[in-house]
């Protein structure tokens, strides 16, 4: 019989492997045992239900675009915060192109209430974090005025961010973008850049 960690692991990659080929998990655990070539005792030893196997592949995707991110940040080789800002978008949108499942997976568990201790809430947080405190080093190094007011830009990210999620999930029926030739990372890194382009052209306020 093979580890408990083993199994987990290969139920985790024959869920992924069915999510990527039909967009949709398995119906059921005895789908997933098939496919996983265990038996259902096996299988509901790991997972109890196919909500607890929904979760593991969001803590899945999750943990590969987290490395995705961090990825991208050190290979902006800069430390300059707005370089690592556009690096982070880039490694963002390249992620989820190349990961459609797991990615609308973390979308759609985005777009309902999350528990405060969930994967998820973990997650969104602590990438509202790295923007905020990239944009006090932005601010603090003189790249935006030193009057800017962080709370206003932060609601601007987030809603570029779900905006830039929005566009991954419906681009192929969006009347806007159905017909756009350019490949949705790369739509989205422009519509990122532009932010970060127009954000920086910000000049100080000057004295009446």
């Amino acid at each position: 019989m093979p580890e408990r960690g083993n199994i987990y692991q290969k139920l985790i990659l024959a869920a992924q492997a069915t999510l990527d080929a039909t967009g949709a998990l398995p119906d059921s655990l005895e789908d997933l045992a098939e496919l996983s070539d265990l038996d259902v005792e096996t299988v509901s030893q790991v997972f109890t239900s196919v909500d607890e196997l929904r979760d593991g592949l969001i803590y899945q995707g999750v943990a590969l675009l987290n490395d995705e991110l961090r990825r991208g940040v050190i290979e902006s080789g800069s430390d300059s915060p707005e370089r690592q800002l556009r690096s982070l978008g880039r490694s963002y949108a390249l992620w989820a192109e190349a990961n459609p499942g797991l990615f609308r997976l973390i979308v759609e568990g985005l777009n309902q209430p999350i528990d405060e201790d969930s994967t998820l809430c973990r997650f969104t947080m602590a990438m509202r974090d790295l923007f905020e405190r990239k944009l006090h080093e932005m601010r603090d190094r003189g790249l935006l005025p030193r009057e800017t007011d962080i709370a206003p830009i932060m609601m601007v990210i987030h809603c570029i961010v779900r905006g830039a999620n929005a566009i991954f999930l419906t681009r192929a029926f969006d009347p806007w973008t159905v017909n756009d030739p350019r490949p949705t990372s790369q739509i989205v890194c422009e519509m990122f850049d532009f932010f970060l382009d127009n954000l920086l052209a910000i000049k100080p306020v000057e004295p009446a």
